[in-house]
């Protein structure tokens, strides 16, 4: 199983890219299977799975979860910043200098608000991300500015039909704000079959990695792996 999540310049055609490198490494390692790849991913990821899954057609099943279906509808929440990203972009083609923008707010009152000018700008976001230091993680909260351009270009709902005829399985949190719960059912509509859905009814787009959500959706994924890769 492939996996890879979103780093600070997130670029997702290299990282469509660097799960198809990641197969061609994989592959020659001993006791690996070619025939039983599964590409696996979360959130913007997990569009990049789908981009990956519809073009490489080694893999033998694709599974997204909580996935980022659509840049045009992410980009909503910056529209107003959309010309300074592109005045940041000629800045860093003629100084090298990036700017940053903070993922989360710096404080619960401020994501309270869901307005800041932050890329995750709600209060479930703030809390998820604060537990990483909990976690042993290192993170520092921020991406560059090109990484809301590149959101612009990611439209993972375009390629869903051409991820058949692999098995794909897709989690959806029912209580997503983040990625809203309705464009990824309607992303999931899409997808063509053979294709299974787990709908988490009251799960919000971290829920889906701890406690009993979190068991819930493991357990389901393994059994959907049982199955597909034994056919």
């Amino acid at each position: 199983m492939l996996k890879s999540d979103m780093t600070e310049g997130t670029n997702s055609a290299l990282q469509q890219l660097d799960y198809h490198d990641a197969f061609n490494n994989a592959v020659t390692l001993p006791g690996v299977d070619p025939d039983r790849m599964v590409y696996c991913g979360t959130s913007f990821s997990g569009g990049n799975v789908i981009h990956a899954a519809a073009t490489d057609k080694h893999i033998k099943a694709a599974i997204a979860q909580a996935l980022s279906v659509s840049g045009e509808t992410r980009s909503l929440e910056f529209k107003d910043q959309i010309h300074e990203l592109f005045n940041n972009r000629a800045r860093i083609a003629t100084s090298g200098q990036r700017d940053r923008v903070l993922c989360i707010t710096s404080t619960a009152e401020e994501a309270q608000t869901g307005t800041a000018p932050v890329l995750f700008s709600d209060l479930h976001a703030y809390e998820s991300y604060s537990q990483i230091p909990d976690c042993g993680g290192k993170w520092g909260n921020y991406v560059t500015e090109q990484t809301q351009l590149h959101m612009l270009w990611f439209e993972p709902q375009a390629y869903m039909y051409r991820i058949a005829p692999k098995s794909f399985f897709m989690v959806i949190p029912g209580n997503d704000v983040m990625v809203k719960t309705s464009s990824q059912a309607e992303a999931f509509g899409k997808a063509r079959e053979l294709k299974q859905m787990l709908f988490l009814k009251g799960a919000g787009h971290f829920d889906i990695y701890q406690g009993g959500w979190f068991e819930r959706n493991i357990r389901v994924q393994v059994e959907f792996l049982r199955r597909c890769l034994t056919e």
